[in-house]
C-alpha cells in the first residue's frame, strides 16, 4: 500500500522565521505534531482511536486520504464513513 502524505503550507511571522533560521536544532515538524497533538486533546479526539480508524478506512476500503479529506470532517463522519461503507462488513 502506498502512503499518502498531506503537504500544507504554514505562514510564520518574520521574527519567527528568523529565529528558526538561528536554532537549526529546532525540529519545526516535531513542533507542528506536538501542536496537532494538543488540539486533538483540547477537542476530545483520541489520536490512537483516529489512528486505527483511520487504518481500516485506508485499507479495508477502497476509499483513499484524498475521499476521506473530501468526505468527511470530524471522527463522528469516519465512523460513519466506516459503518455504511459494503466493502468493509
Amino acid at each position: 500500500m502506498s502512503q499518502n502524505t498531506v503537504n500544507t503550507t504554514v505562514s510564520i511571522k518574520p521574527a519567527d522565521a528568523l529565529f528558526l533560521s538561528w536554532a537549526t536544532g529546532i525540529n519545526a515538524s516535531g513542533l507542528f505534531r506536538e501542536a496537532v497533538a494538543e488540539q486533538m486533546m483540547y477537542r476530545d479526539i483520541d489520536r490512537d482511536e483516529l489512528s486505527t480508524l483511520t487504518e481500516e478506512a485506508l485499507t479495508e476500503t477502497s476509499r483513499d486520504l484524498d475521499d476521506l479529506l473530501e468526505q468527511t470532517s470530524s471522527i463522528e463522519d469516519l465512523n460513519a464513513l466506516l459503518e455504511t461503507d459494503p466493502a468493509s462488513d
